[in-house]
């Protein structure tokens, strides 16, 4: 007697149904039911899914190939778009299969879907056709929903309707109102993001979608919405390109309406130090202030703080804090005044002078243009990419130091922190805004001309808020905010609590899990040893031509850690064993290119890896990390100029933290370190810094 068929219960027919039948009618013959266990495409099956898709991605590369009459040259493209990137892959592949047309103007998907889609299964027919109706959209993210679920429109539509989107590397990093231009393609229970998405940042007081349509006219595109799409997918890294261009173009004029000049004067004492001393304590904005190791050294006894008084516009500062003017450094021959900004050190200058009048004389100043600095070091703009309109309302920073008090008992730094930016939103509900027009937010909100930039400005405020509590693991509500304005178009639910996100790629493919460090290369024994370093520290010069040309040995980071570990290196391995506990591994990840200039800017390729000790290592980066704790607590620029100052290459630590600063900043949100992880980033690079300095002169 043969075994009787198994069978499963169909919910679509109300039967029981073999699983042959199942398989190759689901989803075709059959409209399965979201909760039905057997059906690929429903949400709770999504890792079965990611699978088809590989294999289909598989077979239709393969199509692809087959259906080139020239598969030299295509081998070419392919290779070309894959040194370019992610972006540019995705894009090649999806342009030449589902939008390239023939003679007969035919994509490839349709001449194979009129061939009857041989060689694939019934799955797989279905997520073909679902892809054949990819499309570029501009995601603006609405609620981060359970069970790796966003929900989101499309701003690119005139009647922009939500979406529900299957994605745990987007739900894990998702913010509301955050703008994505991506790919997707509806599958029968939800939409799916194909290949990479770019972040749209805030830009010239626009919204996303003029932003989009700003970009595309300049470029020559079309800015009608089935034209412009098609446009977009042909042209998806060129806009990509032209974004990156505006952002660089916008720091740059950052950088240069910063007024970031760090200021020092020296004057000399022309009565005893005690009667200067008493003269200047008399001053009631003058404090004491603490002096750090290097100014000790330097000959300075005593520090003061000098309180600015307030003025119309305070930058935010802790509870209790105190805006600070500058810095007075107290020697027995010689005193200093230190301040950020030209204006403070005028204003400094004068008040210390009046005070003290001929007590001091004036011996030397010495201006650095900090920002002048940042933007020498930046990389080139392609300006012909970016639209004029785009650099309105450029990005106005004010540089300020302030005098944190001591916390109350029980009070952690990150709470005040919170209670401080609470506060912040709670004045600006009443304070007047250039972008509204001069308006109150709640004078806006109710003023129909100005609703829609007040929406546009609260959609910022909120996407910010949600990053940081993202990057913090806080759960602190904005929400209060929308309701008190009344906008309740904006009043989603914040997103659950999720650890910060896992992955570095730029794109919103599924990853579960980060490349290993740890693939085995052999080692050459042959290898020349790296030459050692002059017996000065590299000039600023010198120090940045290195690092630029460390930056352009290698195609990509994966070229470079082959290179790496090839000489015999275990940097990056012995670094992630020292940050473990102190970053995830996505602030690890934005740490590595660093680390990978600072090893070739130092020892050059084809060289043997110089021998590094890692209890050394680890001692140094301690002693680094608790160091840079202290300067950071003082709230004070030169503290921290002098912490990275300090050390056998002052000049490279300047360049690597004008590098680092604008990339910690302008970098998309999903990859920017977390605020706690900066300065163990900050501490871990000078510690590999001086470490390599001194292995490359030890005899």
């Amino acid at each position: 007697m043969s075994k009787a068929s198994k069978s499963r219960p169909c919910p679509a027919l109300g039967h029981e149904i073999t699983p042959a039948d199942c398989g190759e009618q689901r989803q075709s013959r059959l409209i399965c039911p979201a909760d039905c266990p057997h059906n690929p495409f429903a949400p709770a099956n999504y890792s079965h899914l990611l699978e088809i898709e590989d294999r289909l991605d598989r077979l239709t590369l393969e199509k692809l190939s087959a259906s080139t009459p020239d598969r030299t040259a295509l081998e070419r493209e392919i290779s070309k778009a894959t040194r370019q990137g992610l972006d540019a892959i995705h894009a090649f592949c999806v342009w030449q299969i589902f939008f390239a047309q023939d003679a007969r103007q035919t994509t490839l998907a349709r001449r194979w879907e009129k061939s009857g889609l041989a060689g694939l299964k019934n799955d797989e027919r279905i997520l073909l056709r679902s892809k054949m109706q990819i499309r570029v959209i501009l995601l603006e993210i609405h609620r981060v929903l359970a069970n790796g679920q966003v929900e989101g429109v499309d701003l690119l539509s005139a009647n922009p309707t939500p979406m529900i989107f299957q994605d745990r590397s987007l739900a894990g990093m998702a913010t509301r109102f955050a703008t994505l231009l991506g790919w997707v393609y509806p599958l029968p229970h939800f939409w799916r993001l194909s290949g990479t998405a770019m972040v749209l940042p805030a830009v010239a007081q626009l919204a996303a979608p003029e932003i989009v349509r700003e970009i595309v006219q300049h470029l020559g595109g079309p800015v009608t919405e089935p034209e412009m799409r098609r446009w977009l997918a042909e042209h998806f890294l060129k806009f990509s390109d032209a974004q990156t261009a505006v952002s660089l173009k916008r720091r740059q004029q950052m950088f240069a309406g910063i007024d970031a000049k760090f200021g020092k004067v020296v004057y000399e004492l022309r009565a005893p130090f005690a009667q200067c001393r008493d003269r200047l304590n008399a001053v009631p904005e003058v404090h004491m202030g603490d002096l750090t190791p290097a100014e000790n050294n330097e000959g300075f006894v005593e520090a003061r703080d000098w309180i600015d008084k307030p003025g119309k516009s305070q930058p935010l500062t802790m509870p209790g804090g105190q805006m600070m003017l500058g810095r007075v450094l107290l020697g027995q021959s010689f005193w200093r005044l230190e301040t950020m900004g030209a204006e403070k050190l005028a204003r400094l200058r004068r008040q210390f002078e009046r005070q003290m009048g001929e007590r001091v004389r004036f011996s030397a100043e010495r201006v650095d243009d900090l920002g002048a600095q940042l933007n020498a070091k930046g990389p080139a703009v392609n300006e012909p990419l970016v639209p004029p309109r785009l650099l309105e309302n450029p990005e106005q920073i004010a540089l300020a130091s302030s005098r944190v008090p001591t916390l109350p008992p029980g009070t952690s730094l990150k709470n005040a922190e919170a209670e401080m930016l609470r506060a912040a939103d709670q004045a600006f509900l009443n304070d007047s805004v250039p972008a509204l027009g001069g308006l109150t937010p709640r004078q806006a909100a109710l003023d129909p001309g100005w609703r829609p930039k007040l929406i546009q400005l609260m959609k910022q405020r909120v996407q910010s808020h949600d990053q940081r509590n993202l990057q913090t693991g806080r759960t602190d509500d904005i929400n209060w905010m929308l309701r008190e304005l009344q906008l309740d178009e904006l009043d989603f639910e914040p997103p659950p609590w999720r650890p910060p996100p896992p992955k570095l790629e730029h794109d919103t493919e599924d990853s579960e899990t980060m490349p290993e460090l740890d693939e085995p290369v052999d080692v050459d024994p042959n290898r020349p040893p790296a030459p050692p370093l002059p017996d000065q520290p590299l000039d600023i010069e010198e120090a940045s031509e290195r690092l630029e040309d460390a930056m352009e040995l290698f195609e990509t980071a994966a070229e470079a850690e082959q290179e790496l570990r090839a000489s015999g290196a275990t940097l990056l391995e012995d670094a992630e064993e020292l940050t473990r506990d102190l970053m995830t591994e996505a602030d690890f990840c934005f740490a590595i290119p660093f680390l990978l200039q600072i090893w070739f800017a130092l020892v050059p390729s084809g060289c043997r890896a110089p021998e590094i000790d890692f209890e050394e290592l680890g001692k140094n980066f301690a002693a680094n990390l608790r160091e840079l704790e202290k300067s950071a607590k003082a709230a004070t620029p030169q503290k921290l100029q002098a912490f990275f100052q300090k050390g056998p290459q002052p000049e490279m630590m300047l360049v690597l933290l004008g590098a680092f600063i604008p990339a910690s900043t302008d970098a998309p949100e999903e990859i920017r370190p977390s605020p706690d992880a900066q300065p163990v980033i900050l501490a871990l690079l000078k510690t590999v810094v001086e470490t390599l300095d001194a292995a490359l002169r030890r005899k």
